[in-house]
Parts: C-alpha cells; structure tokens; sequence
C-alpha cells in the first residue's frame, strides 16, 4: 500500500448488500475504479464490522489446494489526477457493515482526514414501482443544497423519504458533524427486474461525469443500456399482463412527475402491501 499524493481529493464511495438494488452501487464504483485507472491504498478490516455467518469468507480451491481466500473488506483507490480530470479523486467499494457501524464511520473518515478530502459523495440504488421505459429517477440527499448547482442542470429529485436507513445516510450525518460537505445519489431500479441494470448505471455515471469533472467515456455503458432496453421489450411483446402492468407504471410515473414535489410520494424501496408486481428477471436469466 502506499500513501496517495492528492489535493483536497472529492471521495466517491459505494456499498454493496441493502443499498445496492440493481448492483448499481457497486457497478458504478467498479467502472470507475476500471475507467480511471485507480489503485488500491488502503482498506478496513472485516472484524469487527461484519457478521461472517451471515456473509461468509469466499475461497478459491483447485485440484484439492486453498488458493486465496477473501474476506469482506472496504477498500479506498487513488485516481491518479491526470489528463482531463480537473479534480483529485478518490474511491471506495465495500459491503454495507453489519456492526458498529459508528465504530466504522470512524474509521471511514479518519483515513479522510488523512488524505485532505473535501467532499463526500455515496452512490446508491434502490428499487422502486418505475417502468424501465423512462430516463431512471436519480435522487439526492445532501447536508449543503449549494452542490445541486454542479450538476449542470441535469435532472435531480430533492428526496423524500421516511423508513430504514442504509449506512450512505449514516456517513452523511457523519459528515456533517465534521463540517465534511457530503451527498448521496440514489439510482432507483424497476422493482420487476433485479438484475444488474446498466440504465441506471449510465445515469449515475453521466452525473457524476458532470459534477467531478471527469472525461469517462460512457459508450459501453450506453451499449448495456440498449441491450438491457431491448431484452425487455423482447419479453414484453409476447405477454399481454406485464405489458399492461409496465403502462399502469407509466401513467403513474407521468402523473407524478407532472406534480409539484410537495404533492409527490415518498420514497419507497418495495411496492406497498398488496401491490401487484411482475417479476420479470427470470426471463432475462432464461434468455
């Protein structure tokens, strides 16, 4: 490991387990750290944040011999600040802790403190009743509004929410107590395919592009987006019941965007109860 040579560097982190619908959270964090060329300089330990029952250890055995065992961890890259990319960057990909999570904050920001970041950004996804037809909703939570300006007038909803907490909203009141400017963007995930979905993903990505600063070529993910689009539309056109459950979404998705935000719904991870949802990931495992 190594320590990072940066200026005031903006941290991008991301989690994967509970706020990670859609792998969105840890795919955009995973595209990053590929795309910008970061490496690995630091990591939090698993003990004593993670309960290894309920997510045990991975291992790696061939022809009878233990080859690498890997342990639920978090770790922070370095971008090296090069080319077209005016800000220093530094990210993070773990899994959301088990425990202590106030322990971990600690831990979490004081390698922060170490390197001089600035800002704090958490990338999250959660599935919500939206059809797949529409540009993904991307919401943000933040303890200073003024960061709503960088986004170059791309489309952001203020969030409404009341329920569960993830560990991004626990960072965030963190951060705040450390006079630490931080946000979370959520990607929301049609609830009826719980799949890696690159939609979402290229949202979040181009909005991070704006706000960072960063030349990221996105043409890949635009391509998994199409791909994802017409798979869909694929298995939609020889069932008649998703059709029509996918177009209630629509109208519905419609209607509220037209409302004024104090006349919209709150946030919601899971359809209501009773709520009719159409799974439709089992057909893209099928192919």
């Amino acid at each position: 490991m190594f320590h990072p040579n940066l200026d005031s560097p903006s941290l991008v982190a991301g989690f994967g387990g509970w706020p990670n619908a859609g792998e969105v959270s840890s795919w955009v964090i995973s595209f990053l750290i590929e795309s910008l060329g970061a490496a690995k300089f630091a990591e939090i330990k698993p003990e004593p944040f993670f309960d290894l029952i309920q997510q045990r250890p991975l291992v790696t055995i061939k022809e009878g011999t233990i080859k690498s065992v890997k342990f639920p961890c978090g770790a922070f890259y370095s971008v090296p600040p090069l080319g077209g990319h005016r800000n220093h960057v530094i990210l993070f990909l773990g899994q959301e802790p088990h425990l202590h999570w106030s322990r971990f904050s600690e831990a979490f920001f004081d390698l922060c403190a170490k390197v001089g970041v600035k800002e704090m950004i958490t990338v999250g996804g959660l599935y919500d009743n939206i059809p797949h037809t529409v540009d993904p909703t991307v919401s943000l939570i933040t303890n200073d509004l003024a960061v709503v300006d960088r986004f170059g007038g791309k489309r952001l909803r203020l969030a409404t929410y009341e329920g569960p907490m993830s560990i991004h909203t626990h960072l965030l009141v963190e951060a705040g107590k450390r006079g630490i400017p931080a946000m979370s963007l959520w990607g929301h995930v049609p609830y009826y395919i719980q799949s890696n979905n690159a939609k979402t993903c290229l949202s979040l990505l181009d909005r991070l592009r704006t706000f960072l600063q960063l030349e990221l070529d996105l043409r890949e993910v635009q391509r998994a987006s199409e791909l994802l689009d017409q798979e869909v539309e694929r298995i939609v056109k020889d069932k008649p019941e998703l059709r029509q459950y996918i177009e209630a979404l629509e109208r519905e998705f419609l209607e509220e965007e037209g409302s004024p935000p104090s006349k919209r719904k709150s946030l919601k991870t899971l359809p209501q109860g009773g709520e009719k949802v159409i799974r439709i990931d089992p057909f893209l495992r099928k192919g």
